[in-house]
């Protein structure tokens, strides 16, 4: 039978040179084009759009005025609409945090979050509000500024027969607010602090002090600092320790030592012990004036521009300006992860924190509400 020969004659529509070929060349396409940052970055924008950054506090706030600040140059370096400011009320930013979580289940959810440090705080005391997990978000701006603790007591001499009876009264904003490593501080000296509530800025502090309630107050080094701690200081009072691990991460004031190096010269065990742990983890959380976030799910890509964005943001003169009138030190690229990485509590650390507040929590409470000053406070370490 004679063979057919037109079907095996007839020419091929493809072959493997000519697929081998046009692989080739749209690699080569996509390689180049992955090299212009103006086509990645407008690729970048277009799936991308106008979206909300929910911020703790008003306007007025610490959160506010960076988020103010921030939200017009990050959006024009990541080539997006303008950002949507969602403001809340609430000054530790639970509400602000508890929000940010509940929405990421939307389609589009809130692109960033702008928080204090006392979000953190709050869950490390295992407070009944928080509804969110402070570890899975990503930071890409920071701003640090430390704490001191002020009085008029010496910590260079033991007062624990003197003051068994009469333990320190500490004005603090709520137990697990700024003021905890203060109060985690005192307790490392064996000084019995009894924390009172309702003092939630300095000015409410510092008259709590003048008129004899209080014996310890907590002040932030902002632009207010050094002129309040010179009217106290006439009155007798003086700074005892800045809340803050490193001297490098000082801002440029007259500052007394970090507390680490008070604990180790007064109670060299308690500087080993977890309480310390506790009391380290405390005071990076409240030295955050305000952190940028990130979702925990952003897309690898998304979360390098953000940072690079970031970086750039931290060199304009209104940001720097800024920063610097609020005595505020800016973190960010390697320095804010790494700022970050430090309050993140381990198990043992969130246990030894809330096992503390849970034994003293109590009497606390009733030595307030009797006027009393409770005779010791129970110490986890």
């Amino acid at each position: 039978m004679p063979c057919n020969t037109t079907q095996h004659n007839a020419p091929r529509t493809f072959s493997r040179r000519r697929l081998l070929k046009n692989t080739s060349a749209g690699l080569c396409a996509a390689s180049v084009n992955a090299l212009l940052p103006e086509k990645r970055h407008t690729a970048y924008a277009a799936t991308t759009g106008a979206q909300c950054l929910v911020v703790a506090g008003m306007a007025d706030s610490i959160c506010g005025q960076w988020a103010d600040l921030l939200a017009p140059s990050l959006a024009e370096r990541l080539r997006l609409p303008a950002f949507k400011l969602k403001n809340t009320l609430g000054w530790d930013g639970i509400t602000a945090a508890n929000l940010f979580e509940v929405q990421q289940m939307q389609i589009q959810p809130p692109a960033g979050l702008v928080v204090p440090g006392t979000v953190i705080l709050a869950e490390l005391g295992g407070d009944s509000r928080v509804h969110y997990d402070y570890q899975r978000w990503i930071p890409t701006f920071l701003s640090y500024q430390p704490t001191v603790t002020v009085g008029r007591i010496s910590l260079h001499r033991s007062f624990s027969a003197i003051l068994k009876e009469h333990p320190l009264r500490v004005a603090v904003s709520g137990y697990t607010g700024r003021e905890l490593p203060s109060l985690l501080a005192l307790e490392l000296l064996k000084l019995h602090p009894l924390p009172l509530t309702g003092f939630g800025t300095p000015e409410s502090a510092i008259a709590a002090l003048l008129s004899g309630a209080v014996d310890i107050i907590q002040l932030p080094v902002d632009s207010a600092y050094a002129e309040r701690i010179a009217s106290l200081k006439e009155k007798g009072f003086r700074p005892l320790f800045t809340n803050c691990l490193y001297k490098n991460n000082l801002p440029d004031t007259e500052l007394p030592p970090v507390f680490g190096s008070i604990c180790m010269q007064e109670r060299p065990r308690a500087f080993t012990s977890p309480l310390y742990k506790v009391w380290s983890t405390a005071t990076t959380a409240s030295t955050l004036c305000a952190g940028l976030m990130m979702p925990f799910l952003s897309a690898p890509e998304t979360v390098a521009h953000w940072r690079q964005a970031c970086q750039e943001l931290a060199a304009l003169p209104d940001i720097r300006n800024h920063a610097r009138a609020e005595n505020e030190v800016i973190k960010t690229g390697a320095d804010c992860m790494a700022l970050y990485a430090a309050t993140k509590a381990d198990t043992l650390t969130t246990i030894t924190l809330r096992r503390w507040l849970a034994l003293n929590i109590p009497r606390w409470r009733d030595a307030q509400a009797s006027n009393k000053p409770a005779l010791n406070t129970t110490t986890t370490q």
